[in-house]
């Protein structure tokens, strides 16, 4: 394999590409991914790497997986604090909450994670051509659920209680996930992220509770997670 420099050493170069566009990803966003300075970072030509990833969208894509799982480990933990004592599951299992305490964590989850992360969070939603990166193994949290079907599961668990109607589950999944994932984008990204952290929390709880709201048909049902 031809290196630059010969600072290459590791055992898998295509996993240190992604490491290091994930890297950059974090400091400044999805601009910032570009082969040229991955393979710079890792210390390969760009000929090298074209044998692990086929252009700049591919690597793009592989740093989104990366970041969705990353999102996913962060609503497990948020439905896992929001879950009853013993109750809760170190996986973030839905079951362990009822489904409006499930819906708001994972809505409160998806922005935490944007505010903790803006640059993954940009690359994780914005470099998706479509739907598949979210049923890619490589995007799940530790529980093997993606953020988009941690979602699914706590529309699923509204449906099981009588609280949401079977046929209303994909309108429902189109509302919460629009309404949480534009207050993110305003928080982490746009003209809200000059705010104090207490209040862009504060706002995103304001949110989502009116989202589970709005889903369950009982307003103020659920307090804060």
């Amino acid at each position: 394999m031809a290196t630059a420099r010969g600072s290459y050493h590791h055992g898998d170069l295509g996993a240190a590409l992604v490491d290091a566009g994930v890297a950059l990803a974090r400091e400044a966003g999805a601009s910032a991914v570009v082969l040229r300075e991955v393979t710079r970072r890792v210390g390969v030509t760009p000929r090298a790497a074209y044998r692990h990833v086929a252009d700049r969208d591919a690597l793009l894509r592989a740093v989104a997986r990366v970041a969705l799982a990353a999102m996913a480990r962060t609503v497990e933990e948020t439905l896992a604090g929001a879950a009853d004592g013993a109750g809760a599951a170190s996986d973030g299992a839905v079951a362990a909450t009822d489904g409006a305490t499930a819906l708001r964590a994972v809505g409160e989850g998806y922005v935490r994670f944007a505010l903790d992360e803006p640059g993954l969070f940009e690359v994780a939603l914005f470099a998706m051509d479509d739907m598949a990166e979210v049923d890619d193994p490589a995007a799940a949290g530790a529980g093997g659920r993606s953020p988009y079907h941690q979602l699914q599961d706590a529309l699923a668990r509204l449906v099981g209680e009588g609280r949401l109607a079977a046929d209303a589950v994909e309108g429902a999944a189109l509302t919460c996930w629009s309404g949480v994932h534009g207050y993110a984008t305003l928080a982490a990204l746009g003209p809200l992220r000059s705010l104090p952290r207490a209040e862009r929390d504060a706002g995103a709880s304001a949110v989502v509770a009116a989202l589970v709201g709005a889903v369950t048909g009982v307003r103020d049902a659920v307090g804060p997670a």
